[in-house]
């Protein structure tokens, strides 16, 4: 069966109209959904915030491998599809707003400890949606998200390898990446221009090693990608003591001419560490 022919297939059956201002791609085969979220973690013990659940098929999935299901969708248009495909969960709320303008730590008290966040997004949101979870402060367990797959490579990306940056660092500080699929293009309606890729973030209790200013140490992490091809003594110049610097790396055996990009997560939090010191 032709691709184009499933698409048209699903636009008839399903009967949603597809706003491409807010990057509306669905997945419609029920085995790979549900086989993304045995994938998941997702048990009856669990409860879920679900981000952008669309005409509802992932939302019928979790609803059928969760304990409760808070789902928030921005489209209102939408809604009647996702009310139909979900009127026999009984452990489903719906919230319809934007996730971003909404009071998230209101929004998620009723979920309790150690929730799970379920995530169908428009790509070009996935970066603020991963800093409005990681710091909410909110006792999240695991973050599962379909999203690009270039950018699931610089989630997981190690030290001096391209992908690796200010995004890969963050996570790794917060979260353990793991990747679950790649799914490609043709199997959303739409498709999209790019392959994804479903992941898999456990978060952290605690940072790797403490850190002891996490404001500063955000801060020389984007100075030292913002300047990737400068070395760090020149990157964070005026921003940080240049002496504290200079002792920081020499103490962790590290060159006076390494680049921010070739450190790892728990060095940054080292050197960050030194230079906070009084």
């Amino acid at each position: 069966m032709k691709k184009s022919f499933v698409h048209a297939q699903n636009r008839r059956d399903h009967g949603v109209r597809y706003k491409h201002d807010l990057g509306q791609h669905f997945l419609y085969d029920e085995s790979l959904l549900r086989s993304l979220v045995e994938q998941t973690g997702v048990s009856k013990n669990d409860t879920v915030l679900e981000i952008g659940p669309g005409s509802g098929m992932l939302t019928k999935c979790l609803c059928d491998a969760a304990k409760h299901v808070l789902a928030v969708e921005v489209d209102a248009d939408v809604l009647p599809f996702l009310r139909v495909k979900t009127q026999d969960c009984d452990n489903l709320t719906i919230v319809q707003g934007d996730i971003r303008k909404l009071n998230i730590k209101e929004l998620c008290e009723p979920l309790g400890e150690n929730f799970f966040v379920i995530a169908n997004i428009p790509y070009n949101i996935t970066t603020p949606i991963f800093d409005l979870l990681w710091e909410s402060g909110l006792p999240i367990e695991r973050i599962c998200m379909m999203i690009q797959k270039e950018v699931a490579e610089k989630l997981m990306a190690a030290p001096s390898t391209d992908a690796y940056g200010l995004l890969s660092v963050k996570c790794q500080y917060r979260c353990e990446p793991n990747l679950i699929a790649i799914v490609p293009a043709e199997a959303f309606t739409p498709p999209p221009k790019v392959d994804s890729a479903f992941v898999r973030l456990d978060c952290l209790k605690e940072p790797p090693i403490p850190c002891a200013d996490e404001k500063l140490f955000f801060t020389m992490v984007k100075a030292g990608f913002t300047l990737r091809r400068k070395t760090l003594t020149n990157a964070l110049k005026g921003l940080v003591d240049s002496e504290k610097l200079k002792g920081a790396l020499e103490a962790s055996g590290l060159q006076l001419t390494v680049r921010g990009e070739a450190l790892d997560v728990t060095q940054w939090i080292t050197i960050a560490n030194a230079c906070a010191k009084e």
